[in-house]
């Protein structure tokens, strides 16, 4: 009877490790002020240059405001700390350019220093641009997979079957983790684009507005 009792009870234990969910919701981590702190921290990687700011520059105090503007209206999504790596996983949401209100989200991870200092970063993948709801619900599940160590790949735009999810990576674009930037193989794909949005040219840099 005990033998059976100590069963059970082993039976209950390794049930509920396996329905102890992982939250992502940023409130569950961070105050407001820590969310604002946080989008700010990365706007500079997450977000388009300034008018008149380059890859070297981005960083001067003279783009400080508008980089607070910018996370300001930013949304963080999703939020995640890994307690074996202290990696932390991230989806924030930023306005795209569009007739009707629609949003892209970027998803990365990085890790801070004792000083609070970024020392790793990089970004996983964007979606491409939807309306609020259909992003929430798609990020959502991107982002589940993503700190799961899930392969992605099936939703990229080449392996979608017509449907538009993620917009990067694809062939011709990837991340460079040490530069901590999108690349692109084309010289200049979104030539038309900075023409329309006034934004300065990356060589082969890609905007991610």
């Amino acid at each position: 009877m005990k033998y059976h009792l100590i069963l059970i009870a082993l039976s209950i234990v390794v049930c509920s490790c396996k329905q102890e969910t992982i939250s992502i919701y940023p409130t569950n981590y961070l105050t407001k002020e820590e969310q604002f702190d946080f989008k700010y921290s990365v706007s500079r990687y997450v977000d388009r240059l300034p008018k008149n700011a380059s890859e070297a520059t981005k960083f001067e105090k003279e783009f400080d405001e508008e980089y607070k503007k910018r996370s300001e209206s930013a949304d963080l999504m999703f939020y995640y700390v890994d307690k074996n790596t202290d990696e932390i996983y991230f989806a924030i949401a930023k306005i795209a350019p569009s007739l009707t209100i629609k949003k892209v989200v970027t998803a990365g991870k990085l890790k801070k220093n004792g000083n609070g200092d970024i020392i790793a970063y990089e970004e996983e993948f964007r979606t491409w641009k939807m309306e609020v709801d259909e992003l929430k619900s798609v990020s959502e599940m991107l982002f589940t997979k993503y700190i799961n160590n899930e392969d992605l790949s099936p939703y990229y735009t080449r392996n979608a079957n017509g449907k538009f999810i993620i917009e990067f990576p694809d062939e011709n674009v990837s991340y460079d983790k040490e530069k901590r930037i999108w690349v692109s193989k084309l010289a200049d794909p979104l030539q038309d684009y900075y023409k329309l949005k006034n934004t300065t040219p990356r060589d082969t840099i890609i905007s991610i507005d």
